[in-house]
């Protein structure tokens, strides 16, 4: 469930690095066009941008309503959903090698894992990403396709007031708050000189995937299933084995994902 935030985190640091080339007056207008054109073909979901304001002079960028849709086949209403995040950069290194960003604000953040048939709603987003890095690395395997490309260094990074939440089937609609601790990274790429989009996306998940892996440890699974009364009738032993393969397994699941996505944005 944590990968859906650091994939936010990455398309906006993504799309800030990308002002380099595609600065001017309608940086607006392209910074929401990027994630809703882009963003599908990572996910294979939906993925949409209610509004996007910036100010070159500042070098602020904020996008407001991130919202991730869920894969064919999940019920819930979305997958991830953000009201807000806001980026500083310092506009004197845009031109340079190593662009610096003061700050990345993630404030609120709303993930739902919803737990299907065999898979949850964030695996088939993964494996769409995973099939999407492949697809990105096996295009550029010629070294004269693929420059150094901008590093990037993030003095600061927090995701605050997080909320998640379970789903499964046999919980009869109901939703399991899952709380997410707030998160506060500091001077991601600092020490080798800028990091790569890879380098630094990785940083990111490694964070966020140990605090939602813990979060899911902490589930009082006796409580969830008396907390779902009849419906969990007959099913529970299952339920209870589902939800423990899940925290057993999400973490590893999850934290291989930094490797994953360097075909997106290590070229």
């Amino acid at each position: 469930m944590k990968k859906f935030i650091a994939i936010a985190v990455i398309a906006i640091v993504a799309v800030i690095v990308g002002v380099v080339v595609y600065i001017g007056s309608n940086i607006d207008g392209i910074v929401k066009a990027g994630v809703e054109t882009y963003g599908p073909r990572f996910t294979g979901s939906e993925v949409r941008v209610a509004n996007v304001s910036s100010s070159l002079l500042g070098g602020e960028v904020a996008v407001e309503g991130l919202f991730l849709g869920n894969p064919k086949g999940f019920k819930t209403a979305h997958a991830f959903k953000v009201d807000q995040v806001t980026v500083a950069v310092d506009m004197g290194s845009l031109t340079s090698d190593v662009v610096k960003i003061k700050e990345i604000v993630i404030n609120a953040p709303d993930i739902i894992y919803e737990m299907g048939s065999g898979s949850s709603n964030l695996q088939a987003i993964q494996a769409n990403v995973n099939k999407a890095a492949g697809a990105g690395t096996s295009k550029s395997t010629s070294p004269e396709s693929s420059g150094p490309g901008k590093k990037v260094v993030i003095d600061n990074l927090y995701v605050r007031n997080s909320k998640a939440a379970l789903s499964a089937s046999m919980l009869g609609g109901k939703v399991v708050p899952l709380p997410l601790p707030d998160i506060h990274l500091t001077d991601i790429g600092k020490k080798s000189n800028g990091a790569t989009m890879s380098e630094a996306s990785k940083q990111v998940l490694d964070a966020i995937t140990a605090s939602a892996t813990d979060a899911v440890k902490k589930l009082d699974l006796k409580g969830l299933a008396e907390g779902a009364g009849k419906a969990l009738e007959g099913v529970t032993k299952e339920g209870g084995k589902m939800l423990d393969d899940a925290t057993k397994g999400g973490g590893d699941a999850l934290k291989g994902t930094g490797d994953q996505l360097k075909g997106l944005f290590g070229k």
